[in-house]
């Protein structure tokens, strides 16, 4: 079996970027099952997607000792909890949720033989006391943490494919090491660094004997696009610019689901691409609903054919294969929306003239502005 599988939390910054992941996966046409590991701490009440798989995990983003707030310890932790509990069998392609599908990601991998793409601007050294695993002297803290230093690591990072068995050898120790790196490592602002896990996946391969085959799976949007032109997945884990240097996108500041510019020349390849997969997601998506209300003023759809069928109104849009049919008082409302009046307007309009009560006639008003709104027949505004 094959596995796509990445890790979040349940809030809404997640959320955009699992269904544009999703999107983007089911588009190029990626074979196997998709899974989404959530940690949560309320497992009953999990996320809807489309075609993700989500599986609740158990809410490790402060670690429960040392009280370290770092979302990224769920990365390790949810694996773990996928793994032993429901025992998938076969490869696994490691991603994060801020990537996208640029085309499907055919390689498979055997127990001990894991693919990675490199990681660009890691320069490993030679394995020694002062430098273990080839990192530089300021992990020299790992000579108290780990029974070997002479060790060399992969320079590798996500996408990743990894077999489960191997996968079920590292993950345990893993997070461990991202404990490790997280308590004693400081980047030049005596920062802890949020690369934690990165390091510690490629520690926990190298004391268990993974060496990775690098390929390029994927690209991210600070890297030179020349040097990987055909990378399957984007990495926007870095702001994209325009050939002015202008940002053209941002995940940390970006409105879901707001487009982007795609008129803008982008800096690299992977700049258009990502904006284009973005709009073409956004595209797909059913209008918004609006909360129905008295002021709301309901405009019928051009597009929408009309037919009559006995005493009742059939509205369709063929190319949308969507159809409705009012009866009489549905037809009534149905031909007074006409974008001008408000359901109080249209209510005391239709009262009047068949002595209905106000609030009765503007309540039926209400539920077929509705449905007519949920189908996508009628436009509405405030």
């Amino acid at each position: 079996m094959f596995y796509t599988v990445f890790s979040t939390s349940d809030n809404e910054y997640m959320q955009w970027q699992s269904d544009l992941l999703e999107f983007s996966w089911k588009n190029a046409g990626q074979q196997g099952e998709l899974v989404r590991l959530v940690a949560t701490d309320t497992p009953n009440n999990l996320p809807a997607q489309r075609y993700a798989k989500c599986v609740a995990t158990s809410n490790w983003s402060v670690h429960p000792i040392s009280g370290d707030a770092y979302s990224v310890y769920n990365k390790p932790k949810s694996l773990l909890e996928w793994l032993y509990r429901e025992r998938p069998e076969g490869t696994v392609l490691l991603i994060d949720p801020d990537c996208v599908f640029r085309k499907a990601v055919k390689t498979r991998v055997a127990p001990g033989f894991p693919v990675s793409q490199g990681w660009v601007g890691l320069d490993l050294l030679e394995a020694s006391l002062e430098n273990p695993f080839g990192l530089p002297s300021a992990f020299s803290f790992l000579n108290d943490h780990c029974a070997k230093f002479d060790l060399t690591s992969d320079a590798v990072m996500i996408p990743t494919l990894i077999h489960t068995q191997d996968l079920r050898k590292i993950c345990a120790r893993w997070l461990q090491l991202c404990a490790i790196v997280r308590t004693h490592y400081r980047d030049s602002m005596e920062n802890k660094i949020w690369e934690a896990d990165m390091y510690g996946y490629l520690i926990a391969c190298a004391e268990y004997g993974l060496k990775h085959e690098h390929q390029h799976l994927g690209i991210c949007t600070n890297w030179d696009a020349d040097s990987m032109p055909d990378s399957n997945i984007i990495h926007y884990c870095q702001p994209i610019h325009d050939k002015s240097d202008r940002v053209i996108f941002s995940k940390h500041d970006y409105q879901a689901w707001s487009k982007v510019d795609v008129s803008l020349p982008g800096k690299h390849y992977y700049d258009r691409e990502l904006a284009t997969i973005l709009n073409n997601y956004i595209d797909q998506l059913p209008p918004p609903l609006i909360v129905i209300t008295g002021t709301t003023k309901p405009k019928r759809r051009d597009d929408v054919m009309e037919g009559r069928v006995s005493d009742d109104l059939l509205l369709e849009i063929p190319n949308e294969s969507k159809r409705l049919f009012l009866n009489a008082s549905g037809k009534i409302i149905w031909e007074l929306c006409d974008g001008n009046r408000s359901i109080d307007e249209l209510a005391s309009v239709l009262g009047q003239q068949f002595e209905v009560d106000i609030e009765t006639m503007a309540e039926q008003i209400r539920q077929i502005v509705e449905q007519l709104n949920q189908i996508g027949f009628v436009e509405c505004r405030q």
